[in-house]
């Protein structure tokens, strides 16, 4: 891998690159990817579009959060399951000054969620889930049992305050793995610092979904500054700052 921004450079150390900026301040940090052409999914997955490069990008950021924040259904696709750090991967993240634990968060409005699933397998390592108070009260009760569940919003789950809830918790370096639907929203409600974008290179072709879906904008667009430029056999990952 090499570095193209700010400044050329072989093999970068992938910790040191993302660190920067981030570390010390934290916030809400996406990493997201997608095909050249546009596609978030390949065969219904973001698995079909992923690379070597690609692969240790997105351990390395999960290396440097505190939490990762997730929407249900993207967990349930991408057969999330709990994070247990290996032994390696909790000397990175101590020499970062962060806890060996990376809790995972789900964002539900409905809480059609299958607890059945291997996320909410582990006692010891119960996932948040972040809903709102329209969510059905039995849904919920079921769910505390295996997760801990935390109402924020009224009619849909309020994202600003998602984010507020977690930095209380000491859990302010937010690495959000999407999907579309919850990024859209996000970046709706202003709730989104950078993005950390892959771009895989391939082409999908029509049918694929965008890497944003969800109602739509009002008029207005949201300025990025690109901060950092890596490439490995010809996939780019960008990473740009709000």
């Amino acid at each position: 891998m090499r570095a193209l921004l700010p400044d050329l450079a072989d093999d970068p150390d992938l910790h040191e690159f993302y660190a920067r900026d981030w570390v010390a301040g934290g916030g809400v940090r996406v990493n997201m990817i997608s095909s050249v052409d546009g596609a978030a999914t390949a065969g219904g997955l973001s698995q079909g579009l992923q690379t070597r490069g690609d692969n240790r990008v997105f351990a390395a950021l999960r290396d440097l959060a505190d939490v990762v924040l997730v929407g249900a259904a993207t967990a349930a696709a991408e057969n999330y399951r709990p994070n247990t750090p290996k032994p390696e991967r909790t000397v990175i993240r101590q020499r970062f000054g962060l806890a060996a634990a990376l809790p995972i968060a789900l964002t539900s409005r409905s809480l059609r969620i299958d607890t059945t699933c291997p996320l909410f397998a582990d006692p010891g390592n119960r996932p948040l889930v972040y809903t709102c108070e329209s969510a059905d009260a039995g849904r919920r009760l079921e769910l505390e049992e295996v997760a801990d569940v935390v109402v924020c919003g009224a009619e849909a789950v309020d994202l600003p305050g998602v984010r507020s809830d977690l930095a209380v918790r000491g859990l302010g370096r937010i690495l959000c793995e999407g999907g579309p639907t919850l990024l859209g929203a996000m970046l709706a409600a202003d709730a989104v610092d950078e993005l950390c974008l892959s771009i895989s290179p391939l082409l999908v072709g029509p049918g694929a979904i965008r890497i944003v879906t969800g109602a739509a904008w009002p008029a207005q667009r949201h300025e990025l500054t690109l901060a950092s430029l890596l490439e490995e056999d010809g996939a780019l990952f960008a990473r740009y700052r709000r």
